[in-house]
């Protein structure tokens, strides 16, 4: 099965969570920022497992019935705001996780009876180095891509092929 490895393309600075915020692990994040404008060029932030509306309403296909936290970045000076989308945790467990030598996940392995039933499109695993990454199954990368979804590199997990976000037509 195809599976690739969500990553953040470029980078960008957003503040840190306050400290109260560990109390209401629901409640939403609010963030203030000098400007909000950079965060347009981004649909995933790999820091804190942030998604943008636009790319949440496409993961919620693939992850219905989950509490979705909102993580809201605001210019106070120039009244605008963004907001994103913290990933929620995933409860089903892949049958096996190969990591490559630096921890990252190389290969992912899915019971077949548990494709498409119990496992959903989209995996959240732990590396032995206690870092989270997030896997997509190849339709749901398909639909990333089709969307022109910014701000992100899908790594093809057992191959060296990498697909960008933008431009589609460069990809396929």
């Amino acid at each position: 099965m195809d599976y690739f490895l969500l990553k953040q393309s470029g980078t960008v600075s957003i503040p840190k969570a306050s400290v109260s915020e560990a109390s209401d692990p629901l409640a939403p994040s609010v963030r203030v920022m000098d400007h909000v404008d950079p965060l347009d060029k981004f649909d995933y932030i790999s820091r804190e497992h942030l998604i943008s509306d636009r790319l949440k309403l496409l993961l919620e296909l693939y992850l219905p019935r989950q509490a979705w936290r909102a993580c809201v970045f605001i210019d106070s000076q120039r009244k605008e705001q963004k907001t994103f989308w913290f990933l929620p945790a995933l409860t089903y467990r892949p049958q096996r996780v190969t990591a490559a030598s630096n921890g990252m996940p190389a290969a992912v392995y899915v019971k077949e009876q548990d494709f498409a039933k119990k496992a959903p499109g989209i995996l959240r695993v732990r590396s032995p180095k206690g870092m989270v990454y997030y896997l997509l199954h190849l339709s749901v990368a398909e639909s990333i891509l089709r969307r022109g979804i910014c701000g992100l590199e899908l790594v093809r997990l057992g191959a060296d092929k990498m697909y960008t976000g933008i431009p589609v037509e460069d990809v396929w």
